[in-house]
């Protein structure tokens, strides 16, 4: 009986464990939590969500292709006086797929106490046969007591069907030289000779083909085949490779049409095989010549359109790391004595929609031409400053206030220009743009690209350098929360601008620019400022210093803002690549 009580007791001292512990398993780590095993979620103060949201694919371009595995991140933060209770986090797919699978579509978190972070990871994988498209995927937070987060969106475009395609391309037949015998040296093959024939072959498929084995091969014992099997290694999508191999008919060979001689090339999955393709051999002609297709990457039409977050509460932020206050920048050691710049920022347009930020950006900036780059001469202009010919009369080497401060060959010159830059109809000019312009007066109110940079080669400067945080797309400035809009009617039009290059006249002559001509430069809420201008500043702070010499190079500068741009404007609201032309070992400042 004593025996029986004790292993009772054990049971419900066990029992009395388990009801104060739970176990919330993510991704494979767990922690106890408290909670009363009849589970009462009771109504108190209050709490305050806020989620930041980030998604990586694997090889990071912000596509998911066929095989891909991604992740979508969530923290979930309460800053509220109050317990969140019974969350439940819920994502949802706008597209039937059933080779696109969100694996854990729903996660559980029965509290969130005040001021504590949950995290939870969301698989998604793009399965063999996943079919090309968009996807919009919902992601709901919801809240027991009704606290929930209004809606967000992760927009996801996938890319299917791809798979390499091994083709024999052309042959040629080198009947002169070392290791061959010939009768006629004539680039024919005889009976009797013995030649070396390069074989051309080309992946034209839409996937690298991998580890590729070659082999020439003859049923016909009247023909020799040496160096006829190796291998080619890997092929991208449009590669070109040729290889060698020696080939003998001899006379007894009757053949009067294709010779009896059959290529296979085989790689690593088996889905790009090209098998006994008979080749063009034929005595006594000359082989077909070589064709090689063209072929791009169909991927490359989505480049644009990579991984982004769309949401309208400002209680979701795209996780894009630590956000350094560019407003505060110290005096660099560098003083400039013979410079002088000009910042614009045209932020608010009478006729067209904001440029958010863009008076922001030439504020920041024009602490940073004074602290970092050492010039004491900086005329800023902002929205209504830059009317009319307000460009002109900056600009023009002849009767401009620019040209007023040059000596020529020993001023340094530096423009910074945030705001709308506006492309023709046919892509083909661009502009800036003044805050009272009317895009159908874009050839006479416009200032063009062209312009602006001839000029500035015309003042005779020592050096000439350019920031310029604008786009050409035809759309306005987007930001996370703001959508871009449409400019001009260049809907469908390729923007191909035709640019004078003064950096390739002048090694002094650098341009910055926030993005390439058909992509929109983005506005970035978390430093209201521009990405482009956040990410220049950050990186003259010293995020650029790749060496930590102390001093900021161009080239350093450049690899900064190129890369931190790109992966963080693949968050917000797709791929913005900015561009450098200039000389990459100069010296931009010493701190």
């Amino acid at each position: 009986m004593k025996k029986i009580a004790l292993i009772l007791f054990v049971f419900i001292f066990s029992g009395s464990f388990l009801l104060g512990q739970e176990k919330e398993v993510i991704k494979g780590k767990s922690e106890p939590k408290e909670f009363n095993f009849i589970r009462e979620y009771k109504r108190q103060l209050p709490p305050n969500l806020f989620v930041s949201l980030d998604f990586e694919d694997e090889n990071r371009n912000g596509i998911m292709e066929s095989n891909e595995k991604g992740i979508l991140e969530l923290k979930i933060t309460n800053r509220g006086k109050g317990t969140a209770q019974g969350l439940i986090v819920e994502v949802s797919d706008s597209v039937k797929d059933e080779n696109f699978v969100i694996e854990d579509k729903k996660e559980l978190f029965h509290f969130i106490y005040p001021n504590k972070t949950k995290k939870v990871e969301i698989p998604i994988k793009a399965g063999e046969d996943v079919e090309t498209g968009e996807h919009k995927l919902s992601i709901n937070v919801t809240e027991h007591f009704g606290y929930d987060m209004d809606p967000a969106y992760l927009i996801l475009n996938t890319m299917g069907g791809q798979k390499p395609d091994l083709t024999f391309s052309g042959m040629e037949i080198v009947d002169q030289g070392e290791e061959t015998a010939v009768i006629n040296p004539d680039g024919q093959l005889q009976a009797g000779e013995l030649v070396k024939a390069k074989l051309v072959v080309q992946n034209i498929g839409q996937k690298e083909a991998k580890n590729i084995q070659y082999k020439v091969s003859t049923k016909d014992e009247n023909i020799f085949l040496k160096d006829n099997e190796g291998t080619l290694g890997n092929l991208g999508i449009g590669e070109v490779k040729e290889f060698w191999v020696t080939m003998s008919p001899n006379k007894r060979v009757k053949d009067k049409g294709k010779l009896p001689i059959y290529l296979t090339l085989e790689e690593e999955s088996g889905k790009g095989n090209l098998i006994s393709y008979q080749l063009p051999v034929k005595l006594d002609q000359q082989p077909p010549e070589a064709n090689i297709e063209e072929v791009r990457a169909e991927i490359s039409k989505l480049q644009n359109k990579v991984a982004r977050f769309e949401y309208s509460s400002n209680k979701f932020e795209a996780n894009v790391g630590d956000i350094k206050n560019i407003r505060q920048v110290s005096p660099s050691k560098t003083k400039r004595k013979n410079a002088a710049a000009v910042v614009i920022g045209v932020e608010n347009y009478d006729n067209i929609p904001p440029a958010p930020y863009a008076a922001n950006d030439a504020e920041i900036m024009k602490k940073y031409f004074k602290n970092r780059l050492g010039i004491e001469q900086v005329v800023t202009l902002t929205n209504d400053q830059v009317t009319g010919f307000a460009f002109d009369d900056i600009f023009n080497p002849e009767y401009g206030e620019l040209q007023k401060a040059i000596i020529k060959g020993e001023t340094d010159v530096f423009v910074f220009y945030s705001g709308h830059g506006l492309p023709s109809k046919d892509g083909e000019d661009i502009y800036l743009f003044p805050s009272d312009g009317k895009v159908e007066r874009l050839k006479k109110q416009g200032y063009h690209i062209n312009k602006l940079y001839t000029n500035l080669e015309k003042l005779g400067a020592k050096s000439v350098t350019v920031f310029m945080d604008a786009c050409f797309s035809g759309a306005s400035k987007s930001t996370e929360k703001i959508k871009a809009e449409n400019l001009v009617a260049t809907k469908g039009v390729r923007i191909k601008p035709k640019i004078e290059a003064p950096w390739q006249r002048d090694e002094n002559f650098t341009v910055f620019s926030s993005s390439s001509a058909d992509e929109t430069s983005l506005g970035f809420d978390p430093s209201k400022s521009g990405l482009f201008t956040y990410y220049l500043c950050a990186g003259m702070q010293g995020g650029a210093d790749a060496n930590e010499d102390h001093k900021i190079t161009l080239g350093e500068l450049k690899e900064y803002v190129i890369e931190h741009v790109k992966n963080t404007s693949k968050k917000i609201r797709g791929l913005q690549t900015p561009e450098f032309h200039g000389k990459e070992d100069k010296v931009l400042f010493e701190y």
